[in-house]
């Protein structure tokens, strides 16, 4: 497991695209550095995001990261990530729409490099666990950034970029067939790779993560009509084994909408009614892969009208 210092890699602007530039949200807080989320509101019609995103930060307080980017063109919402640890954020900059990298409690704001591009519909934006790595994907590429060496890993991938493993040294991405099959790829910054065509239950599967160990995937279910709660199973990409399922401690209505490894091999899974019209309250569940105990180890209350919510590591 890769030992990494996010302090060492914001304070190096050289690595990440030049001189240090002032920072147009909120300062540095004496408070907890941690954010739980970040969310951006929803305009009058419903339907398109307004104002820049906010933080939720660990102790409460809400942070407004003024100069990010709501929408962007060709894309319903601007990029935002937010790494697993809540300390770090990337997000499109409103006045020229450059990706930049910021701590989530405030700080200088730092430039990507102009060469991870921004643009198209179906890009995404990802942090590593310790927010050392930036995962900028697209169908068919995932372009690593290392924050502490400015080295940029090109991966030619199947399917679409989904996210980083729980230690941030392999990318997973998904890809479905015209034949209603779905394969799942984790390809190191090497360009090693593990395939496998994923089981039904993996293939629909709500959300998915994949594990440090770079080769076991984590598949949530939805629930369903005859009220069975949402379900966790494994599958092992080498083996192909998959694990016996685990009913999980909510309702068939809000099953998880993103879950996380952490690196040392926990299993994090956040929940939340999207229906709500009122602040959505979101459910943390801590998973053991091993006996399937789950237990919610968080609940907090995100912003009243949101458009789109992200979590750690998303």
């Amino acid at each position: 497991m890769r030992q990494s210092s996010v302090a060492a890699a914001l304070l190096a602007p050289a690595v990440i695209g030049g001189p240090a530039l002032p920072a147009a949200a909120a300062p540095a807080s004496t408070g907890p550095p941690q954010a739980r989320a970040a969310w951006v509101s929803s305009c009058d019609d419903g339907t398109s995001p307004c104002g820049p995103w906010r933080l939720i930060m660990r102790d409460g307080r809400t942070i407004t990261v003024g100069d990010t980017a709501a929408r962007a063109k060709g894309r319903a919402t601007g990029l935002f990530a937010l790494s697993g640890d809540g300390r770090t954020i990337a997000y499109q900059r409103a006045r020229d729409h450059r990706l930049v990298v910021r701590a989530a409690a405030g700080g200088p704001v730092r430039r990507l490099p102009t060469s991870l591009p921004a643009g198209g519909e179906d890009t995404t934006l990802h942090l590593s666990a310790a927010g050392d790595r930036v995962l900028v994907g697209r169908r068919g590429h995932a372009d690593v950034l290392t924050l502490a060496t400015g080295r940029i890993a090109r991966l030619t991938v199947k399917g679409d970029p989904a996210g980083f493993s729980g230690d941030g040294d392999e990318v997973l991405t998904t890809r479905g067939l015209s034949d209603g099959t779905k394969w799942l790829y984790a390809y190191a910054l090497d360009g090693r790779t593990v395939k496998a065509s994923a089981p039904q239950f993996v293939a629909n599967a709500y959300t998915v993560a994949l594990s440090p160990d770079g080769h076991t995937v984590a598949a949530f279910s939805y629930g369903n009509q005859d009220r069975r709660p949402p379900r966790l199973r494994t599958y092992d990409l080498e083996t192909g084994r998959l694990s016996d399922g685990v009913d999980l401690p909510l309702t068939s209505r809000t099953p998880p909408s993103h879950a996380r490894w952490t690196p040392d091999g926990r299993l994090l899974a956040y929940a939340y009614d999207s229906d709500s019209t009122k602040s959505p309250v979101v459910r943390v569940l801590t998973v053991d892969p091993s006996s399937g105990q789950a237990r919610r180890t968080d609940t907090y209350k995100a912003g009243a009208g949101h458009h789109t919510i992200v979590f750690p590591g998303e």
